[in-house]
């Protein structure tokens, strides 16, 4: 088998698996309370590392401008998200993380791990190790400077 066929083949199993995993956690997240999709445990994550304006948000997570509005907009009113003027330019409107919206990623991100950690139990500590290695090697993959989208 050559390279480029392998590659492939284990691409295609990346493919299978990532809808999954993201089912079964969006199907985790609809059952805390409050209710939280996929989409907001994101954007929480992407504010925690800095301020972001709608646009950089929207092209961060693949959405268009509205669907990322309308996300905003909900997550505001849950008081998770602010929206401030930007300093350097008035007319950007940046988008923070709250106290609360920290607090409800640390809650919702253990409450994942946890159910996670539960689905894993039945494995062996010989594939707990590999699966460990694997998902180095897939982060490394994707944290590529050059594959932001």
């Amino acid at each position: 088998m050559n390279e480029t066929n392998n590659n492939s083949q284990t691409a295609a199993q990346v493919v299978e698996i990532v809808p999954l995993v993201m089912r079964i956690v969006a199907a985790e997240l609809r059952q805390t309370e409050p209710s939280l999709i996929p989409a907001h445990l994101g954007v929480l994550f992407l504010l925690t590392q800095q301020p972001r304006n709608l646009s950089q948000l929207a092209e961060l997570q693949a959405v268009s401008l509205p669907t990322m509005s309308n996300t905003i907009s909900k997550m505001a009113q849950e008081g998770w998200v602010t929206r401030t003027r930007a300093s350097h330019d008035r007319r950007v409107l940046l988008i923070e993380i709250t106290p609360a919206g920290e607090a409800v990623l640390d809650e919702m991100s253990g409450y994942i791990v946890r159910k996670v950690a539960q689905i894993l139990d039945p494995l062996s500590a010989a594939e707990l190790d590999t699966l460990r290695a694997g998902l180095v090697i897939l982060r490394r993959a994707f944290t590529h400077d050059d594959l932001i989208l």
